[in-house]
C-alpha cells in the first residue's frame, strides 16, 4: 500500500502538523466568539496522601505549632480526655497526637477552668471517580506528526541512530501517563479551632487524600462523616 506522505516534502508537513496544534490550542483557549464562558482548570498543585498513622502525628504537631505561634505568649488551654465510644481511631490517635504537639511547643494545657478550648472538625468526603487520562491540546497532531517520524526512521533501521527516534517519543508518552499517581477520590478536611468564652480567636483548615479502603479509620461509628466540633 502505497503512502500518503509520498511525494510530500517533509518540511510542508512539519508547517502541517504545527498548524494542526496551533487549531487544537485556538479551539481549546483562544477562542474569542465562544457563546458562553469556558470552564478553566486550576493550576497543577499536589495534595499530601494519609497512609499512615505516622502522618497523623505529623499532621498534628504541625497544627500545634501553627496554634502556638498565632499567640505572643504560650496560651493556655483546656484539654479533656476523649471518649474512646462513638469516635474514629483517627479522632482518638489526633487528639492525643495534638495534645503531644501543644506540650512540645510550650501550651499549658487543662482539663477545666479555661476559658481557652481548643476544638476540630473532621469531614470524610467522596467524590466521583476522577481521571487523569484529560488529553491535552494539540495531543492527537503531535501523535500523528511522530508516527511520520517513526514511519521514516523504521526505513533506515540500518543506522543505529535511528532506534532514538522511536525510543525518546516511546519514553517520553510513558512519562506522559505515569508522572503522578492514581488520585484518591476520598478526601479529608481537617479544621482546627481556639474558642475563647464566644469568641473565635483561632482557625485552620488542611485538606488531605485518604485512601478509599482507609475511610472507616475517619468516621466515627462508621455511620456519620461530620465529626465535630469536638472539645479537646
Amino acid at each position: 500500500m502505497p503512502c500518503i506522505f509520498n511525494g510530500v516534502p517533509s518540511r510542508a508537513l512539519v508547517l502541517v502538523g504545527l498548524l494542526a496544534v496551533g487549531g487544537c490550542q485556538h479551539f481549546a483557549q483562544g477562542n474569542r466568539t465562544a457563546d458562553y464562558p469556558i470552564s478553566k482548570q486550576f493550576p497543577q498543585i499536589y495534595q499530601q496522601q494519609l497512609q499512615a498513622s505516622a502522618h497523623w502525628q505529623l499532621i498534628a504537631h504541625n497544627e500545634a505549632q501553627l496554634l502556638v505561634t498565632r499567640f505572643e505568649d504560650a496560651p493556655s488551654l483546656q484539654l479533656t480526655p476523649v471518649q474512646s465510644n462513638g469516635n474514629s481511631a483517627f479522632h482518638r490517635a489526633y487528639h492525643d497526637f495534638l495534645a503531644e504537639g501543644l506540650l512540645n511547643e510550650g501550651a499549658l494545657l487543662y482539663e477545666a477552668g479555661e476559658d481557652a478550648k481548643v476544638e476540630f472538625n473532621i469531614e470524610v468526603l467522596d467524590f466521583s471517580t476522577r481521571s487523569q487520562l484529560n488529553l491535552p491540546p494539540g495531543f492527537i497532531s503531535s501523535t500523528v506528526l511522530s508516527a511520520y517520524i517513526i514511519g521514516h526512521a523504521v526505513e533506515a533501521w540500518s543506522n543505529p541512530a535511528a532506534l532514538l527516534i522511536p525510543a525518546a517519543i516511546g519514553a517520553d508518552f510513558y512519562q506522559y501517563m505515569n508522572a503522578d499517581s492514581a488520585t484518591p477520590n476520598t478526601e479529608i478536611i481537617l479544621t482546627t479551632r481556639v474558642r475563647q468564652d464566644a469568641r473565635l480567636v483561632y482557625s485552620h483548615s488542611s485538606i488531605y487524600y485518604l485512601r478509599t479502603a482507609d475511610t472507616g479509620l475517619y468516621e466515627g461509628g462508621g455511620a456519620i462523616k461530620v465529626r465535630g466540633p469536638v472539645v479537646l
